[in-house]
């Protein structure tokens, strides 16, 4: 009984949690976002219609994030915006921070697991595989996977439309 209780009281704050960053991101419509999100700096996160953000995202935003339209975000993804200048040593490490922006394009899939470093462009269409590390650019239209995340092949193009829902 008490673990039921304590349960639903976890659920209620992860939600009360998201609705915090969603006020304060520019959030599109029709965006579904599950909980456990956690945003640091959600001023400077965009969100654009259409996104689904699943469980337990990371999005660290010392620079913009720009998520396209329709862009599908799965479980445990990470998007990180800053890194520490490796040149300063002692306390000058951790204040030393570098800032680039990340820009996820248009209809783009983010498997489970996957981290996108700073200074990233995704392009339109691309599809990350689970676990990857996008440490450069990634081309619109490709499946790209691997530590760093490489284009393999060409995403392929639906031939019909399915209204089908899982």
């Amino acid at each position: 009984m008490v673990s039921m209780v304590f349960g639903k009281l976890l659920m209620f704050l992860q939600r009360q949690q998201v609705r915090y960053y969603v006020r304060r991101m520019h959030v599109g419509k029709r965006v579904r976002i599950r909980s456990g999100l956690s945003v640091f700096r959600p001023s400077n996160v965009t969100i654009e219609d259409g996104v689904t953000i699943n469980v337990n995202c990371v999005l660290q935003a010392h620079a913009p994030i720009r998520i396209g339209r329709h862009t599908l975000i799965a479980a445990n993804c990470t998007i990180v915006t800053a890194t520490h200048d490796m040149s300063k040593r002692g306390d000058e490490t951790r204040l030393a921070l570098t800032a680039a922006p990340v820009t996820i394009g248009n209809d783009c899939w983010l498997g489970a697991g996957v981290t996108v470093l700073p200074g990233v462009t995704i392009g339109d269409g691309a599809v990350v595989g689970a676990g990857s590390v996008v440490t450069r650019d990634l081309p619109p239209g490709m499946v790209c996977f691997g530590t760093p995340a490489k284009p393999v092949k060409v995403r392929p193009l639906s031939s019909e439309k399915s209204d089908k829902r899982i």
